[in-house]
């Protein structure tokens, strides 16, 4: 899917960086299970999606300008806004 036919970019983040290693670990797991259930989910309905990247140490919130450590993004999905079978491979 292009990105400019992206309907929408789920963004699935971490908990801040001054939390215990535990909290971390748990956060970004479940971070990850809500994206693969979005990404199946779209599926089932019949939408295009994809998974587009998973990260480490993405600061989302301080490149928005927001206090540093405070908003790790961990996962990413595109959303289509078409159904996956009007999909080109290309």
């Amino acid at each position: 899917m292009a990105r400019e036919r992206a309907g929408a970019d789920l963004l699935a983040h971490g908990c801040p960086a001054d939390a215990d290693a535990t909290h971390i670990r748990r956060a970004h797991l479940r971070a990850g299970f809500a994206v693969h259930l979005a990404h199946v989910t779209a599926l089932r309905h019949g939408l295009a999606a994809r998974p587009v990247g998973s990260w480490q140490q993405a600061d989302l919130g301080a490149a928005l300008g927001a206090a540093p450590g405070r908003d790790w993004v961990v996962h990413a999905l595109a959303l289509g806004t078409h159904h996956a079978d009007e999909e080109s491979s290309t």
